[in-house]
């Protein structure tokens, strides 16, 4: 025979059947000493079997109560199914405990006698039907799981014999993983933050904040587009942008050469397909070129019109001396986008609007100018 290691047991009890006979000597109504599991027991009297609830009550796992007393020279015969208990002794083997549990219906227990959906502290395995494991601990961890040299799967979920996610360890933190391609935490109810494609756990639609005031989320990296106030593509802001720029003179038939004061320069803010461009473009020299005067360099092309004019754009510009005399240039008094140049539009010396010349400018002069143009 094998040895056993460990405590041994005090108690072994097959849990299948106790039958204890009754050899009624004077009339009584009540069977005493008893130890059956309420609900799993049987009583013949004089070999006829007896009805639970009728002829008699079992309620208390110690007593059974006659409906009609027993007569002397009656035989009454309990037939009854108690807990199947392992009692182990300590490590010094000086004293018992009961240390692990199978009763009736068939649910295991270790460190608690009786079943109670996980209520009180203890491993409770339900069998049956039921077939779920309960392990509940007074202030303390219920559970701890530890997987040593790699990372990878500590738990595996499978519905049908099928994976569905894994829990598991990476890079010195905990990992989720699911097969499929949603992965859902779900609160209660229908409150459900989901991460995928598709939505098939029901969930609750325009109800449910990202953060709340006192406790926000800090910062978003986003490859996409947010959705703000409904879910078409009119609604979607997909970029957000801030830089700076060096605003150039250019003309449409050629470029000039130009001197540029070191404190030329402008800056952008790109919401969605909107820019607003803002800046000062300075030189002391400006020679050659022809054409149109236009402010090039710009960081983006606008967009067209369907109607072929590629100025969906509009803006305002303030100017100070365009060649060297203040009797003597255009006033500005807006300015239109061109692909990746701004067109000037201004008075002419005729009174007449028109877009400014690069024979308009002069040398030391300077233009400041803004603009929101469409991309």
């Amino acid at each position: 025979m094998a040895g056993y290691i460990g405590s041994k047991a005090s108690v072994v009890s097959s849990g299948a059947e106790r039958k204890k006979t009754f050899t009624i000597t004077g009339a009584t109504t009540s069977l005493t000493g008893l130890n059956y599991t309420v609900g799993k027991v049987h009583v013949f009297q004089n070999g006829v079997r007896l009805v639970d609830g009728t002829d008699y009550t079992a309620t208390n796992g110690t007593t059974i109560t006659l409906t009609v007393a027993a007569q002397s020279g009656d035989n009454v015969v309990v037939i009854s199914q108690a807990a199947f208990q392992v009692a182990l002794s300590g490590i010094d083997d000086q004293s018992n405990a009961t240390a692990l549990t199978i009763d009736s219906s068939e649910n295991i227990l270790a460190g608690k006698t009786s079943a109670d959906f996980g209520a009180t502290a203890g491993l409770e395995f339900r069998g049956g039907a039921t077939d779920t494991l309960f392990l509940a601990s007074d202030g303390n961890k219920a559970l701890a799981l530890n997987r040593n040299t790699s990372d990878g799967e500590i738990i595996r979920f499978s519905k049908s014999d099928s994976t569905v996610g894994a829990i598991g360890t990476g890079g010195g933190g905990i990992n989720f993983n699911s097969q499929g391609s949603d992965f859902a935490i779900r609160r209660s109810g229908t409150d459900v933050l989901y991460v995928g494609a598709t939505a098939s756990y029901p969930g609750s639609d325009n109800s449910k904040d990202l953060g709340v005031s006192s406790f926000r989320w800090k910062d978003a990296y986003l490859s996409g587009g947010v959705y703000l106030g409904g879910t078409g593509s009119a609604n979607k802001l997909d970029d957000y942008e801030e830089g700076t720029w060096e605003p150039t003179i250019v003309g449409s038939g050629s470029n000039p050469t130009v001197t540029y004061q070191s404190d030329n320069g402008g800056s952008y803010t790109k919401i969605g397909r909107v820019v607003y461009y803002t800046g000062a473009v300075r030189w002391t020299a400006l020679s050659g070129g022809s054409g149109t005067a236009r402010i090039g360099n710009l960081p983006f092309t606008s967009a067209a019109r369907t109607n072929g004019d590629n100025a969906d754009s509009v803006g305002s510009a303030r100017t100070s001396i365009w060649n060297g005399t203040s009797s003597n240039h255009p006033t500005v008094i807006g300015m239109v986008a061109n692909n990746t140049t701004l067109n000037i539009v201004a008075n002419a010396s005729t009174g007449t609007s028109a877009t400014l010349q690069i024979s308009d400018l002069g040398t030391n002069c300077a233009f400041q100018f803004t603009c929101i143009a469409y991309v």
